[in-house]
């Protein structure tokens, strides 16, 4: 009983110290919202930076400085996740996450 305890106990606190996917949609898409693509990329996979640059460069980051993250939900399967949150225009948008080094990342694959 008391190896379970131990254990159960392990468990919570290494869970708690562990940012999960949630954490870095909220700072990636907030400071998106914000103009802070510097800031936001240090959430993001390096091709998501590089595609943030890109469209950063034609003005093509809305900003709305009173955004303000709201998660809807998140689905983790191993190093990948999907969190869906309300987006500026009040609309559900669901962003992937993957899990790089021990750090969850923004990943946006381009559309072809």
């Amino acid at each position: 009983m008391k190896r379970i305890i131990i254990t159960l106990a392990m468990s919570a606190l290494l869970f708690s110290c562990s940012s999960g996917p949630e954490k870095a949609a909220k700072n990636f898409t907030e400071n998106i919202a914000k103009g802070k693509i510097e800031e936001a990329k240090q959430y993001a996979t390096e091709s998501t930076g590089t595609m943030l640059d890109f469209a950063s460069s034609f003005g093509g980051v809305k900003i709305d400085p009173n955004f303000e993250f709201k998660m809807i939900k998140d689905s983790i399967d191993n190093n990948i996740a999907w969190v869906t949150f309300i987006n500026q225009k009040g609309r559900e948008e669901t962003i992937k996450m993957v899990k790089i080094d021990g750090d969850w990342l923004v990943h946006m694959d381009s559309k072809k």
